[in-house]
């Protein structure tokens, strides 16, 4: 029986592939306020008693040199009463940062029997005061120290004439009481002195809120703050102004609750956007006022932003599919970063699912990007949001929520996968029928993956037709004349389709109806059964033919 034989037909494949390009203040150091110590400058005036040794000198210092006042008798009483009118003069401030007056007397006394009263000079009457101030008894003996306070700042300065001069009177009780008294009392003065309490330093303020280019979109604002008053010695806050326009005007604040300026406030109606520069100065009761430190910025905007431009345009096609998406606001002041992220610039795809990926933002352009984790799929349409949470630095939000579409570029694309011959091996882009005889014809080559005759890919983002077309019958060109046997002796099917289709040296479509876009990545496989049918006239020989496969666009 005659042996014939076929061998290899090869594949050629024809790609049909559409590619598309596409202050606070500074708060100062605590300072000190002013304390002066004065004493007498000349020896006493003594109505009633006398000097027995010593002088204004030994009461000067506590050093146990004592003054030695004895007092006098008239009328069967025994009184003191001395009129002490030189002092150092009151030069450390003036009288109106006085806040008290305190007088210290250190000594002791030869009986228990009298006690000692203090009277000031009142230079805004031109009168001695009518109140007596009692100190108390010293010991009898070495030493004691009695002191009386005059806290009260407006009385305390009455005391103290414009130009520094004190005057104070000291007496026993009989001088201040009357009455009797028998025994007669020397007064050793070791120590007579009068502290002048005064406030010549500033308060101090400081803003806690703005802060210093702090934004707000409100249109009232509640400046807020605290104060004090450095001690020892503070007069206390009086008041706290508030500037708004960097110092031109001011505006009274209010304190926390009444008298206690620890905190303050001033609400503020906003009359209009712009930058603002926020001051403050504290007064304190002594009438010292601060000087108002640089202040913070308040930077008031009430004009929300806006996407001035976005990559890819609006109904864009053709777009690469490693394409990012970039938006670009306008706003005077920019825009807040922490309000740009992958939840209020977002990328979904035809079905509304959320495409993976991560935003950043370029304070300096203004431009949000947003950058998908991988590829995007090619002809689908994408749709991107910025939502309303997208701020300026003010918390101004865009208006409505920006949505835009684009499409990415149509693909079409064909690829031999893998052949395979009859005996299963790989065809390394031929097919191979080997020796084959009339009597098992038809011969098969495929019915699985694998093995199967031939492997083709499409990818295709638009609706596709495959063809395959026979370049030739089948020649063996080694003979002489060369021969053939019909092409359509050659048939084909797709695997798992019962049919089988003859080539012809026309185009033949694959699929009836015809697919639609492929699954992205990958695509669809498209595998290929051949068979042979040989009749016993046809002469032995190595017949072979090119086969083209063609994918084109759906008409």
């Amino acid at each position: 029986m005659r042996k014939k034989q076929v061998r290899g037909w090869s594949i050629v494949l024809s790609l049909f592939v559409l590619t598309w390009a596409f202050s606070i203040y500074a708060v100062p150091p605590n300072s000190r306020a002013a304390t002066a110590y004065k004493v007498p400058t000349a020896n006493p005036i003594f109505q009633r008693g006398s000097t027995v040794s010593g002088s204004y000198v030994d009461v000067q210092t506590s050093n146990n040199n004592r003054m030695r006042i004895r007092e006098s008798l008239v009328g069967g009483v025994r009184y003191v009463d001395t009129l002490w009118q030189s002092w150092q003069p009151f030069t450390e401030a003036s009288r109106e940062k006085l806040l008290g007056i305190r007088v210290v007397l250190e000594g002791y006394q030869s009986n228990t029997g009298d006690s000692w009263h203090i009277q000031f000079y009142d230079f805004d009457s031109g009168s001695w005061n009518s109140t007596w101030y009692p100190l108390g008894s010293l010991p009898t003996t070495p030493d004691g120290t009695l002191q009386l306070t005059v806290g009260n700042p407006a009385l305390a300065r009455r005391f103290v004439s414009p130009s520094g001069e004190f005057r104070l009177r000291l007496a026993d009780n009989n001088t201040v009481q009357g009455g009797r008294d028998g025994v007669r009392t020397d007064l050793y003065i070791d120590l007579l002195q009068v502290q002048f309490i005064y406030d010549p330093l500033p308060p101090v303020s400081a803003l806690v809120s703005p802060s210093d280019m702090e934004y707000t979109n409100a249109s009232s604002y509640l400046i807020r703050g605290n104060s004090s008053d450095p001690t020892p010695d503070p007069s206390g806050v009086q008041r706290v102004d508030v500037s708004t326009d960097g110092g031109a005007t001011w505006h009274e604040a209010s304190p926390t609750s009444p008298g206690n300026w620890s905190s303050w406030s001033y609400q503020w109606q906003i009359p209009g956007e712009g930058t603002y520069l926020i001051r403050s100065r504290a007064i304190d009761l002594a009438q010292n006022q601060e000087t108002p430190g640089a202040g913070v910025r308040l930077v008031v905007d009430w004009t929300p932003p806006q996407v001035a431009s976005v990559t890819p345009p609006p109904g864009a096609s053709n777009v690469p599919v490693e394409a990012v998406i970039r938006a670009t606001f306008s706003d005077a002041h920019g825009i807040r970063l922490s309000s740009v992220n992958d939840s209020t610039f977002t990328l979904s795809d035809e079905e509304s699912r959320p495409v993976p990926g991560s935003v950043t933002y370029d304070p300096a352009t203004m431009t949000a990007t947003f950058h998908p984790d991988g590829d995007l799929l090619y002809g689908h349409t994408y749709t991107v949001t910025i939502t309303t949470g997208v701020t300026d630095m003010a918390g101004n939000p865009i208006l409505l929520p920006f949505t835009w579409s684009f499409r990415t570029a149509d693909i079409l694309s064909l690829s031999l996968v893998g052949t395979f011959h009859r005996d299963g091996s790989p065809g390394g882009g031929a097919v191979s029928f080997g020796s084959v005889s009339p009597e098992g014809s038809p011969y098969v080559i495929g019915g699985g993956t694998p093995p199967y005759a031939a492997r083709l890919n499409v990818l295709s983002t638009t609706g596709w037709n495959l063809y395959l077309q026979a370049q030739s019958d089948l020649v063996d060109e080694s003979q002489n004349p060369p021969i053939t046997i019909p092409v359509h002796r050659l048939h084909w099917r797709v695997s798992g389709d019962s049919g089988w289709t003859p080539f012809t040296l026309g185009q033949a479509a694959v699929f009836d109806p015809v697919p639609g876009r492929t699954p992205q990545p990958g695509g669809r496989n498209v595998d290929l059964q051949l068979m042979l049918q040989l009749e016993w006239e046809d002469p032995p020989g190595s017949y072979s033919t090119t086969v083209k496969c063609i994918l084109m666009v759906q008409p």
